[in-house]
């Protein structure tokens, strides 16, 4: 009897293992990074599309006096003035200067004296804002997080709708559907045969998946809802269903037309009868159905590689919040307030940040995708009557939780290589759905949007591009410097495939061998690290 396709995916994992990816080749001893390029990444997405104009300053002092409400608010402070506005290394500003390439700034709304002052009224602002600490993270003089962020603004997502303005933050091109792959699937694809054992190329922790669309199929997304989905889908610790299959023997391992490839496969019984019979099933029906069929089995095989890998033991032995904790000012269970008491919330109602830490302190991994949100699980979709003054009070709740992991990781010595951070071997790429329409308009879909890049490969403590103030309603972007795919460098207004390039960029990927971008690129002249 054939195997129908439904029938292959049942035998094969189960509903809850469809999705499940991982690696080719035998485990070999690890590989340094190259020039200091990040080997892994920390994809943060923000839910809804977000106010990025009410936590970054780009504009000049025209600018914020055009688009931003005033200073107001006391306890649930909201807008700001240009005279709040400060560069994170408490150099001078220059809010006259039109850009388009700035030092990292924002509005403080903290008590640069007293950071932790949740009561003293903020002088600066006539006392019509109480001192709100959050954000306070990016600019802590301690560990001067600015210095390894950058801020490029101002880019057209070329869509106003949610998830097309995802997709266009994943790939660099807007749509219903990816019409190339995923930046968090090719630089999976991309570290592969450098950290074979990492078991698990590219994670998602919860929201749509970021897909791999024609690449080799370990650079398929694994979705892990919470750190509780790992024993049943990736551990064969359950006796009820592992009773009697344990035992795996090392077998040729076969590519999908049957020519032998380097290493073994570690299979069970039933991965040997199943490999067999995808095998058998080649050249049956339709190319298309081979190519299908094809990627099946390679996961399955990463499958077999990585139940065996004992996912579990690693992950159980690996702590979260482990650095950043010794710091009293930083507690590893906190909680944020939008005012005193008005909404308030535990760190963990954010994101499962403690498991991407673990996932990446593990070195189990390439790529995590974490969906992020502010406390009690508050997404930025904000359309509701003074929605914008609501969102900017979580927003900055939400860039604190983002600052403290990036500080844990830059506590956090490489596994792969001590010399550096687990900062510095990671690209933090924060990115929404697209921007909203500025503060005294209301809150709708903008396609001008911003990414914020932290960590390994980049050159910090930068803000690049801006908005056109010249504009009624809400301004697109300003022109910038970018290097073209074709090594011409040129001055336009970025897009998303601009964004989705200087990302791949920081890894040392090469345009048209190692990525492709449809709709043609370029890189944030600047940015990345030569």
């Amino acid at each position: 009897m054939k195997l129908s396709r439904r029938n292959l995916f049942q035998a094969a994992f189960g509903a809850a293992q469809v999705g499940l990816l991982a690696r080719y080749g035998l485990p070999t001893t690890m590989a340094q990074s190259a020039s200091g390029r990040p080997t892994k990444m920390l994809a943060i997405w923000l839910v809804g599309g977000i106010h990025w104009e009410s936590f970054f300053a780009p504009m000049t002092r025209a600018g914020i006096q055009k688009f931003i409400p005033p200073a107001q608010g006391y306890e649930n402070a909201y807008g700001y003035n240009p005279e709040q506005v400060e560069h994170l290394d408490r150099s001078p500003v220059d809010l006259l200067a039109p850009g388009p390439v700035r030092k990292l700034r924002m509005p403080v709304y903290w008590n640069w004296a007293n950071p932790a002052d949740r009561s003293g009224r903020n002088p600066v602002v006539g006392n019509a804002q109480t001192y709100r600490p959050d954000g306070y993270v990016w600019a802590n003089p301690k560990y001067k997080l600015y210095e390894k962020a950058v801020l490029l603004v101002g880019a057209d997502q070329g869509t106003a709708a949610h998830a097309s303005g995802l997709i266009a933050s994943m790939c660099g091109v807007a749509g219903s559907t990816f019409r190339a792959p995923s930046v968090q699937a090719v630089v999976a694809n991309a570290m592969a045969s450098r950290f074979p054992d990492r078991a698990l190329p590219n994670v998602a922790l919860g929201g749509p998946l970021p897909m791999a669309l024609g690449l080799p199929a370990l650079a398929n997304p694994t979705l892990l809802s919470s750190s509780a989905t790992v024993e049943p889908t990736l551990s064969d610790r359950r006796d009820g269903t592992w009773n009697g299959l344990r035992a795996r023997k090392d077998e040729p391992n076969l590519a999908f037309d049957g020519t032998p490839m380097s290493g073994t496969v570690p299979a069970t019984a039933v991965d040997s009868a199943l490999l067999k019979a995808v095998r058998r099933e080649r050249g049956t029906s339709t190319a298309g159905t081979d190519a299908y069929l094809e990627q099946l089995y390679d996961t399955y095989k990463g499958a077999s590689r990585t139940i065996r890998r004992d996912m579990l033991s690693v992950l159980e032995k690996t702590p979260a919040w482990e650095k950043l904790k010794a710091d009293p000012a930083y507690p590893e269970d906190w909680m944020a307030c939008t005012g005193y008491a008005d909404a308030c919330g535990m760190m963990q109602s954010m994101g499962d940040y403690a498991f991407a830490l673990q996932l990446l302190k593990s070195d189990l991994v390439s790529t995590v995708t974490l969906r992020g949100t502010s406390i009690e699980g508050f997404t930025f979709d904000s359309h509701f009557v003074n929605g914008q003054i609501v969102h900017a009070q979580y927003l900055r709740i939400a860039f604190e939780m983002v600052g403290r992991m990036c500080l844990e990781m830059s506590l956090t010595p490489s596994r792969s290589d001590p010399s550096r951070s687990l900062l510095d071997e990671t690209l933090v790429y924060v990115y929404s759905d697209f921007g909203r329409t500025f503060p005294k308009v209301g809150s709708d879909h903008h396609p001008a949007t911003c990414a914020l890049l932290v960590g390994g490969g980049i050159q910090g403590n930068q803000m690049i591009g801006g908005y056109d103030e010249r504009m009624e309603g809400s301004p697109m972007g300003i022109p910038v410097r970018l290097v073209e795919e074709s090594g011409d460098i040129v001055t336009r207004t970025p897009n998303s495939q601009d964004i989705a390039a200087t990302v791949l960029r920081a890894y040392g990927l090469v345009p048209g061998k190692d990525f492709f971008i449809p709709g043609g690129y370029g890189v944030f002249d600047g940015v990345v690290r030569t």
